[in-house]
């Protein structure tokens, strides 16, 4: 096992947003568009849902297996043999969505902006970056995320505005329009862009604070869909669904459309330096959690003498794997929600079990009645309430709309505002659960000074 990494609330929170934005947000639009039409923009309930229940069996997993990463756990609980065989499976899934990340933004750079630039030069230049960072730990590009991801967030919110004159709202009209079953199928299929929340499987180690944990990723996950279903309903405003499902990159044709005056033109650009630093972490915490799992199955301590074959591994494998764009998409789209249904969810419940029975057979502290407490766990609770009206309120719309359009409105608004409720919640649990840690760590250091002052 390689050295103890230290990484704050703040920063899985961050990474957490980082790992299901960045990616989803240039090709998930598309076949979210197909599906539901105009109603795409409710289609990240449940995959937020998803992300957070796959945090709290990592919480689990925290407590009852300490300062091990999944492949690890798998291996203990499954066995050596059926365990690896597990193991092989996951690694190949990671490597799958690294690559497809790779290629993915070879293919926009090439179409896009580097239309001269041979599409292996592209690949070669990143894929240098990952050997770069592939000799560091989960902390530098963790550091490195806090610098950029803030902006990319920040951009989701200032593209209303900057839009604004873009922007009608007849384009999305009517809302709720879709059956329910276009609606859950549209869940289902974003779904697969949110198991990449599994990339934390290989970080588990770096975990101290099991609970902790739990509310930041959950905090991330509710600020990814939240920002995804903002652009997603700019996309639809500014663009309508027709256009959004026709286009491989909607979001960089939305861009396209800011003029803020007469002489500051190619906006994009500069919104671009802000997504591909962002992007870049993410595909660099990708590439670590393969090397990371790949080091556990072989049994290298120091994962670091497999830094520069991986990379050449997924060179070789990124210029053969998805020869064109309509096959990163088509991935994307259908063949990445089965399988994160057919390999996550059976390796999820299993897991979960063992976990639970493993905890449960220690003896547990209580968690006490203390007013930091009780507040944490009132916004816990307001943060589910919220999470329930956006479930009841896409419910109840997707029955009245077709009867009077105005509450498939009036619903769409509670769910949009319940949605932005949940993430102010989610916000404020995690601070005061962080309040509530670095409290007791400082009791617990005056309690050690003061035994240790007594036996002097």
């Amino acid at each position: 096992m390689q050295a103890k990494q230290v990484i704050n609330h703040r920063q899985i929170a961050w990474i957490t947003g980082g790992i299901l934005m960045t990616s989803s947000l240039v090709s998930l639009p598309q076949p979210l568009a197909v599906i539901a039409k105009n109603d795409a923009w409710l289609s990240q309930l449940l995959p937020v849902c998803y992300a957070i229940l796959v945090a709290y069996v990592f919480e689990r997993l925290i407590r009852a297996y300490p300062r091990k990463n999944l492949f690890e756990i798998i291996v203990e609980t499954m066995g050596r043999y059926l365990g690896g065989i597990i193991n092989g499976a996951l690694l190949l899934y990671l490597l799958a969505v690294l690559v497809r990340d790779v290629k993915g933004v070879g293919h926009f750079l090439k179409l896009s902006l580097l239309r001269d630039t041979p599409l292996e030069i592209i690949l070669l230049v990143f894929v240098l970056v990952l050997l770069y960072f592939g000799r560091t730990s989960l902390e530098i590009p963790a550091r490195v995320n806090e610098m950029y991801f803030p902006l990319y967030f920040s951009l989701s919110f200032v593209m209303y505005f900057i839009l604004a004159n873009e922007y009608n709202l007849q384009r999305i009209e009517p809302v709720l329009e879709s059956k329910l079953t276009a609606l859950l199928l549209s869940n289902w299929m974003a779904s697969g862009m949110y198991g990449d929340i599994f990339i934390w499987a290989a970080f588990l180690h770096t975990i101290s604070q099991s609970r902790l944990y739990f509310s930041s990723v959950k905090h991330g996950a509710i600020m990814a869909g939240f920002s995804i279903m903002l652009i997603i309903v700019i996309q639809l405003g500014v663009l309508g669904y027709i256009i959004t499902s026709r286009l491989n990159f909607p979001v960089y044709v939305l861009v396209q459309q800011i003029h803020l005056t007469d002489f500051l033109e190619r906006v994009e650009v500069i919104l671009f330096s802000i997504w591909f630093p962002a992007f870049t972490i993410k595909v660099v915490i990708t590439y670590m959690a393969v090397l990371i799992g790949l080091g556990s199955v072989v049994g290298k301590e120091n994962y670091n003498e497999l830094n520069a074959p991986l990379c050449w591994l997924v060179l070789t494998v990124s210029l053969i794997a998805f020869p064109h764009l309509r096959d990163v998409v088509s991935f994307i789209g259908y063949l990445l929600p089965i399988l994160v249904t057919v390999l996550q969810w059976p390796v999820l419940l299993f897991l979960f079990f063992h976990a639970h029975k493993k905890v449960k057979q220690r003896t547990g502290t209580q968690e006490g009645d203390h007013p930091l407490i009780r507040r944490f766990r009132l916004y816990c609770r307001l943060g589910w309430v919220a999470i329930g009206i956006c479930a009841v309120s896409v419910t109840a719309g997707s029955f009245l709309e077709p009867h009077n359009g105005t509450w498939g409105l009036a619903l769409g608004v509670v769910f949009f505002f319940s949605f932005l409720a949940a993430l102010i919640f989610s916000y404020l649990e995690m601070q005061s659960l962080n309040h509530i840690v670095t409290i007791a760590k400082q009791l617990s250091h005056e309690s050690q000074r003061g035994n240790a002052t007594e036996s002097s």
